[in-house]
């Protein structure tokens, strides 16, 4: 490990360096300070070992430690792809039983509007695009909502954000 990786973790393995060399006092954690000469001296020093054997104690220690960084590294992102797979699972799921309410909605305002006059042509209008949201829910999956979502906002950013200020005002407004 050289200098500057071992002085960048410092802080992080003050903690394991006293239980690797119980020996070493806090005073003498804090007068090492990153150093890693001051480290094998005091190791060589304190244990009785060469420079060559404090040296190799030295770097097993930080390669263990490392390996164990690692691994937690890599249990911490399988985890957090496991738990983002079944969030998109849900949301596919979420989005299809959306679409079929839509769909069933957009069936009742046609069975009960009435078909003449402006407010059977507003009533049609709706569960027009009513259906044809739930058709689009159905059919996509989240990846492509996303997708969808992001070219919109990326094509009419202003409208997109006079959107999302309303939506937070009223979710801020709702009764608890």
């Amino acid at each position: 490990m050289n200098e500057d990786v071992f002085a960048g973790q410092w802080r992080q393995m003050r903690g394991e360096l006293r239980t690797w060399w119980g020996k070493l006092t806090d005073d003498d954690v804090t007068w090492i300070g990153g150093q890693k000469d001051k480290l094998i001296g005091l190791v060589q020093e304190r244990y009785g070992y060469t420079r060559g054997d404090a040296e190799e104690e030295v770097e097993r220690r930080f390669k263990q430690y490392n390996a164990s960084m690692s691994g937690g590294t890599v249990r911490m992102t399988a985890k957090a792809q496991e738990l983002g797979a079944s969030a998109t699972s849900r949301a596919n799921e979420a989005a299809t039983v959306v679409g079929e309410k839509m769909g069933s909605l957009a069936g009742v305002i046609r069975e009960n509007a009435p078909r003449e006059g402006a407010i059977g042509t507003t009533a049609t209008t709706v569960a027009d695009g009513l259906e044809s949201a739930s058709s689009y829910l159905q059919e996509k999956k989240f990846e492509h909502l996303a997708k969808d979502l992001t070219g919109l906002v990326r094509s009419y950013p202003i409208p997109a954000l006079l959107v999302g200020f309303c939506l937070g005002y009223f979710l801020a407004r709702r009764p608890e």
